[in-house]
């Protein structure tokens, strides 16, 4: 190696415990061997990365990934005191020593000794690089099956139990086992039923700090014996746990849910908080209606259609508007009106007859026409979709096929790596199952019964929860400042995906075959809202 270059250090821990491979030790084997007299080079910096797996590829670690995608210019020579600690992956390896050269850089790994700068030396060090993965599946493997072999009857590891659990010593002491915190479940019930309900999570975090019920934070400090925070619920909490893969039970291990060998998702707690079924549909509940273009992003409580309805003028989105009101001359304060006005024209657009419509007048039209339109209509609502799961599906896909073809190239020849390909294939072909009918389930929901009607779940809906209604369904309003007699206003409601359903079950309408579309209008012509973007029929 050329006298004098200018070296970086690369250190990498998973855990810093272990002498043999402490930063420590990793940090004086490299200074020692930069600044030996062969060498006299300078050390210019360190990329020193703890916690951090060796699988992970050096362009993504926190700490070396930056170095060589922004400093790569700072330094000649990337120095690590063994090769695994670089990487444990022969791809990742690869990958790092075809960049070197595309970047005239060396890599140097003290411990096996390696000039790159020969293919002697590459040869070599692709080698070791392909024993370094096995070593490293080995460990895996390893750690797998003890935390497979405790979870055979459902024991739990480590840690604070998870919200809405309590920790359970059985057999005489020797293991803990998860079980429904009793004092807590009536909360966890009464979010789930109000979630179902249609109830906004801000609601029922409003009502739950009116009412002092304590976070789960609190609750465990007070089993303790300890002070309590007031910490104060937020939608964000609720959410979060609502999330959370232990309402239906469901043990991961560094991020991804472990799976039986019949690809599905190990459940630890005897009895979880709920169903994957209802755990599917809780999260898909929770899920922000999308947002309809140009909508503003706050809308005030008090108004029930800013946001949803729009000008049949423009198209554009309603804000709410509070008059100051005005006095009479006998000095009567006459109080301020709830006007909905086009957001285009009043933001100078390019909208010359904007909607100017008391927002009473066309609220109390909205609630007229849905009770007496499908007010006795039986509610049906799709099965919780879930969020999407084609990126992870493809991910796993792609390690089960890469995973394959190490196996046909020999990678796995080594005496006991026969064993962890073969566990390491059972895992990734269950998940890919699994993941795939989870993704056919979620592109084809099927439809359900509420078992209740539609006009009786609306009437059990504050304003908040009536909006929130609305945007799930997809309803559409449109409001003109003149209809077809223009002594009056113009109203149009389409309702959705209460019609998308329809269609599907082939609902009918008194007196009616199976109806083509359900479209609601006051004072406007019939090609006025056919022009209009509706839902589709």
């Amino acid at each position: 190696m050329t006298p004098g270059l200018r070296y970086l250090a690369c250190l990498r821990l998973s855990a810093d415990s272990d002498g043999s491979t402490s930063i420590e030790w990793q940090r004086g084997v490299i200074r020692h061997h930069v600044s030996s007299p062969l060498l006299s080079g300078v050390l210019v910096g360190e990329a020193e990365d703890t916690d951090v797996s060796g699988s992970m590829s050096p362009f993504k670690r926190p700490k070396l990934g930056r170095w060589l995608t922004s400093r790569a210019d700072e330094f000649d020579v990337i120095v690590a005191a063994k090769m695994d600690r670089l990487t444990r992956r022969s791809m990742h390896f690869n990958e790092l020593l075809e960049w070197a050269q595309e970047n005239g850089k060396f890599i140097v790994c003290v411990e096996e000794g390696f000039d790159l700068s020969t293919p002697q030396g590459k040869m070599m060090a692709r080698m070791t690089a392909v024993f370094a993965e096995a070593e490293w599946d080995t460990i895996q493997a390893r750690i797998l099956n003890g935390v497979q072999s405790r979870l055979e009857n459902r024991s739990w590891l480590t840690g604070a139990p998870p919200t809405g659990y309590r920790i359970k010593s059985v057999e005489g002491g020797k293991r803990k086992v998860l079980e429904i915190d009793q004092d807590f479940h009536p909360y966890v019930e009464e979010i789930f039923t109000r979630v179902r309900e249609g109830q906004s999570t801000h609601r029922i975090a409003r009502d739950f700090n009116g009412r002092g019920v304590l976070t789960w934070g609190d609750h465990l400090r007070k089993l303790k014996g300890q002070e309590t925070k007031g910490t104060q619920w937020q939608s964000t909490i609720i959410n979060k746990f609502i999330r959370s893969s232990w309402v239906p039970g469901i043990y991961t291990y560094k991020g991804e849910a472990v799976l039986d060998d019949q690809g599905e998702p190990v459940i630890l707690p005897e009895k979880p908080l709920a169903t994957m079924g209802e755990w599917t549909e809780l999260v898909d509940r929770i899920k922000p209606a999308p947002k309809p273009v140009g909508a503003e992003s706050r809308t005030s409580t008090k108004s029930l259609l800013a946001g949803i309805a729009r000008c049949g003028n423009c198209g554009a989105p309603v804000t709410s508007l509070l008059n100051t009101g005005h006095t009479r001359k006998d000095g009567t304060k006459i109080p301020g009106r709830r006007y909905y006005r086009c957001s285009n024209k009043f933001k100078g657009g390019s909208c010359t007859e904007g909607v100017y419509i008391r927002a009473d007048l066309l609220d109390t039209w909205v609630d007229q026409e849905i009770r007496g339109s499908v007010g006795t209509w039986d509610m049906y609502e799709r099965a919780g979709t879930g969020p999407s799961q084609a990126r992870e599906l493809q991910e796993t896909r792609a390690r089960l096929e890469n995973l394959e073809a190490k196996y046909i190239a020999g990678e796995y020849d080594g005496e006991g790596q026969e064993e962890s390909y073969m566990r390491m294939h059972k895992g990734l072909s269950a998940k890919v199952a699994l993941l795939a009918k989870q993704e056919e389930e979620r592109v084809n929901p099927a439809l359900k019964a509420t078992g209740k009607k539609y006009g009786e779940v609306w009437e059990a809906k504050d304003q908040e929860d009536r909006r929130e209604f609305l945007r799930t369904c997809q309803v559409k309003i449109w409001a003109w400042g003149k209809g077809t007699d223009e002594s009056e206003k113009g109203m149009v409601m389409d309702l959705g995906d209460i019609q998308a359903m329809a269609n599907e079950l082939a609902l009918t309408r008194p007196g009616e075959n199976r109806m083509t579309r359900l479209v609601i209008s006051h004072n406007a012509e019939v090609h006025t809202w056919k022009a209009l973007p509706l839902a589709k029929q």
